[in-house]
């Protein structure tokens, strides 16, 4: 998966509150965007843990990786 993907898919709620509140929640790192002047390449290469100078270089065409789920990322 896409590393913002996983990120999504690990900040939904357990529903036991038990369990959630036992959980240890992972922020991504790095260097939050602006969405008014976002960077060069792709959007998410400041805080992707798999960015390379390639992705700072081009933004990703958005292909679809599994049937229904798409990504833009050269990485994938």
């Amino acid at each position: 998966l896409h590393p913002y993907t996983q990120a999504l898919l690990e900040a939904v709620p357990i529903p036991d509150p038990a369990l959630e509140a036992q959980r240890v929640h992972k922020v991504i790192g790095g260097e939050v965007p602006s969405p008014l002047n976002p960077p060069a390449g792709c959007v998410f290469h400041t805080r992707c843990p798999r960015a390379t100078d390639e992705c700072k270089k081009g933004v990703p065409e958005l292909k679809e990786v599994q049937p229904g789920h798409y990504a833009a990322c050269i990485k994938i």
